[in-house]
């Protein structure tokens, strides 16, 4: 089916935030089972951590749309998210003068920048996203009206870019 341009603005723009909030409901999660306390993680106000958004497309774009076997996805995401977790950890302690995330004291902790854990998990995600949110999207995209889809839009992406300019104005401020 050919979907108009707002059609896939909608379906990127609901993408990017599910996911980011899925990141963020992760890492929630994951500090409260090994901390007991609740911490707002990432480094936007809101509860969207963008790098999980951004590992999803990454992996839409290699992969395209294609049907894929659940098995090779999970292992082919384990492998990219683990190489652009890495990756990411080193660029934004560049830019930031700060790390923004540690595996230090994980089991099979690579550099205390990733971990085989992590990256496994990541790889169920990236099933779910391929299987459950992106097929989801699509749906939405073809049901709601389009005063819906573009009043959604609008909002997310005002709502996200304020919070990245305001978070990384704070940021470099703090360094």
């Amino acid at each position: 089916m050919k979907r108009e341009k707002w059609q896939k603005i909608f379906r990127y723009v609901f993408e990017f935030a599910a996911a980011g909030f899925a990141g963020w409901i992760y890492e929630v999660v994951t500090v409260w089972i090994l901390y007991h306390e609740f911490v707002n993680r990432g480094m936007l106000h809101l509860p969207i951590i963008p790098i999980y958004a951004v590992g999803a497309f990454i992996l839409l774009a290699i992969l395209g749309e294609r049907d894929r076997n659940p098995v090779f996805l999970f292992v082919f995401s384990t492998v990219v998210t683990t190489a652009f977790e890495l990756g990411a950890s080193y660029l934004l302690e560049f830019i930031f003068h700060r790390r923004f995330w540690t595996y230090e004291g994980w089991l099979f902790s690579l550099q205390d920048r990733s971990s085989l854990i992590s990256s496994a998990i990541f790889g169920v995600m990236a099933v779910i996203y391929f299987y459950g949110l992106h097929p989801l999207s699509g749906k939405l995209c073809d049901k709601l009206p389009k005063a819906v889809c573009i009043g959604f839009s609008v909002t997310a992406v005002g709502a996200v870019v304020t919070d990245l300019f305001i978070s990384v104005r704070e940021l470099l401020q703090n360094k």
